[in-house]
C-alpha cells in the first residue's frame, strides 16, 4: 500500500499496545520519553525519498499489533528538518541515508545535530555490518536493511529506539544531575576550605605581640584533600603567656572537617588563661564525645610558654610527641594521653620545662612520622629527628620551611594526610 510522498497518514492500531503488552515481544520496554506522546499514539517521521519503500514502511506499521502510528513522511533532508524545527512533536524517525539533498552518515549527523533527543532508526539498502556498527557508534537508536520484512522489524526497531534513546536521556539526565552536584560539592568545598584556614592564627593580629614577648612564631598547614582534619592555634593568657596547641582527628577529609569546627567552638567556650593544660584537656575531653560519631577521636598538645618564667607548660592527649631545641640539643617531649572523644572522663598529666631565651618547639602532625619514603619505609620519629638535628648541625636554628624542604627530598607529595608545622622559638635579645 502506497502513500503519497508528503504528508500525513494515521495508522489503525490493534487491540493491544505494544509498550504495555509484554506477549508481543520478550523484551522488557521502558516507559516512553519524557514529553513524548501517550502509549496508545507513536508519532513517526518517515524521511524516504522512493515511494516503494515508503509504502512498505507504512503498510508494516498499518498491519503490526501497535498503538496509533501518526506518520509524518517527507523525501528531503532540508523538510525532516524543518518538522523536527518547527515545534511538531515526534517519537521517533525513520531516516532514509540516501536522500536527494544528502548521503551517507552525514544525513544522520545533520538530523541528530538539531535534534539530539530524538531517536533515529537509520534505513539503507546496503547489509553491511561495519556500516551498522559505524551508524550504532555516531548515535543511532537501530539499523534497518531495506531488503529485510518491513512488516516484521520496522515496528521492533521502532519500539527499541524509543527505549534506548529513553534509556539514554535517563543516563543523561542522571549525569548532568551528577555533574551539578558535584560542582555544588566543589563550591562547598572551597567555602569550607576558606572557613578553616580561617580558623588559623592571623600572623597580623599576633606579629605585634609576640613581638613584645621576643616569640618568632613560624607555621605551615596544608590539608590533603582541600579540607582535613588538623589545626592549630594559639591564645593570648597575659602576664607574659601564650598558650600553642595542635590537633589531628581521625580521617580527614569533610567528616574530619566537621570535627575540626566542634573542638575549635569548644576550645573557645571553655578557654580559661588561668586553668592549667591538663584540667584544659580534661574539660575538652569530656565535653566531646557528645559531639563526635562512633570510633572518632582527636589526639592534641596543648602548652603555655611563659616567657617571664622561661617555661613551658603542657599537657598531651596522644599527639605526636613535640620537639624540644634548646642548647644545641633536640629531644621529643611526653605527649601520652587519652585521645579526646574516646571517653567521657579523661584525666591527663601536666608536664613543665625550662624553656629559655634561645629555645624552640617543633609541633607536627603525624604525616610526618607515619608517611613512607620513596623506599617504602616509615619516614619515623627518628627521620624527623634526623632532619632537626641536621638543621642544628648546619645552621644552630630550626626553620618549618627548610623542614619541609628536607621532608619532600624523602616523602615526595602529594602526602597522605594532612600537614600542620609549628615552630616556636623564644628570640634571643
Amino acid at each position: 500500500m502506497s502513500a503519497p510522498q508528503g504528508g500525513m497518514v494515521v495508522l489503525p492500531s490493534q487491540t493491544s499496545a505494544w509498550l504495555t503488552d509484554s506477549r508481543h515481544d520478550d523484551s522488557v520496554v521502558a516507559p516512553v520519553a519524557a514529553n513524548r506522546s501517550p502509549p496508545n499514539k507513536v508519532h513517526v517521521l518517515l524521511v524516504e525519498d522512493d515511494p516503494g519503500d515508503a509504502g512498505l514502511v507504512k503498510y508494516a506499521l498499518g498491519q503490526s499489533r501497535s498503538p496509533t502510528f501518526i506518520v509524518t513522511h517527507v523525501v528531503m533532508l532540508a523538510a525532516a528538518i524543518d518538522a523536527v524545527t518547527n515545534g511538531t512533536t515526534f517519537d521517533v524517525v525513520l531516516l532514509d541515508l540516501s536522500l536527494p539533498d544528502s548521503a551517507g552518515v552525514a544525513t544522520f549527523s545533520r538530523l541528530q545535530a538539531v535534534a539530539p533527543h530524538l531517536p533515529i532508526v537509520i534505513m539503507t539498502g546496503l547489509d553491511d555490518p561495519e556500516f551498522a556498527n559505524h551508524a550504532l557508534e555516531v548515535g543511532a537508536q537501530d539499523y534497518l536493511v531495506k531488503s529485510d520484512d518491513p512488516e516484521r522489524t520496522v515496528v521492533r526497531a521502532i519500539r527499541y529506539a524509543i527505549t534506548r534513546m529513553t534509556a539514554q536521556i535517563e543516563r543523561d539526565t542522571l549525569a548532568q544531575r551528577v555533574l551539578a552536584q558535584q560542582r555544588m560539592l566543589l563550591k562547598e568545598l572551597a567555602t569550607a576550605r576558606i572557613m578553616q584556614f580561617d580558623l588559623l592564627p592571623r600572623p597580623e593580629r599576633l606579629s605585634q605581640r609576640f613581638s613584645d614577648l621576643a616569640l618568632d612564631v613560624e607555621a605551615a598547614f596544608e590539608p590533603s584533600s582541600g579540607i582535613g582534619g588538623d589545626l592549630w592555634g594559639c591564645m593570648d593568657c597575659g602576664d607574659g603567656r601564650v598558650a600553642f596547641y595542635n590537633f589531628d582527628f581521625a580521617g580527614h577529609g569533610i567528616g574530619a572537617a566537621l570535627n575540626v569546627f566542634r573542638l575549635h567552638a569548644l576550645i573557645a567556650d571553655h578557654w580559661d588563661p588561668q586553668q592549667e593544660p591538663a584540667d584544659f584537656l580534661a574539660d575538652l575531653g569530656a565535653a566531646l564525645p557528645a559531639l563526635l560519631g562512633r570510633g572518632q577521636y582527636a589526639t592534641m598538645f596543648f602548652g603555655i610558654v611563659d616567657t617571664i618564667q622561661g617555661e613551658l607548660n603542657w599537657a598531651a592527649a596522644g599527639a605526636p610527641a613535640p620537639i624540644l631545641v634548646q642548647d644545641g640539643r633536640a629531644e621529643f617531649l611526653d605527649s601520652r594521653g587519652v585521645p579526646l572523644g574516646l571517653t567521657k572522663s579523661p584525666s591527663y598529666a601536666g608536664h613543665r620545662r625550662a624553656f629559655p631565651a634561645g629555645a624552640s618547639l617543633f609541633l607536627y602532625s603525624d604525616v610526618f612520622t607515619d608517611s613512607a619514603t620513596a623506599d617504602g619505609e616509615a619516614f619515623g620519629e627518628a627521620g624527623l629527628l634526623r632532619l632537626v638535628e641536621g638543621q642544628l648541625a648546619e645552621g644552630g636554628a630550626i626553620t618549618v620551611r627548610c623542614l619541609l624542604d628536607q621532608f619532600y627530598r624523602h616523602v615526595p607529595p602529594p602526602l597522605p594526610d594532612d600537614l600542620t608545622a609549628v615552630r616556636i622559638s623564644r628570640v634571643l635579645r
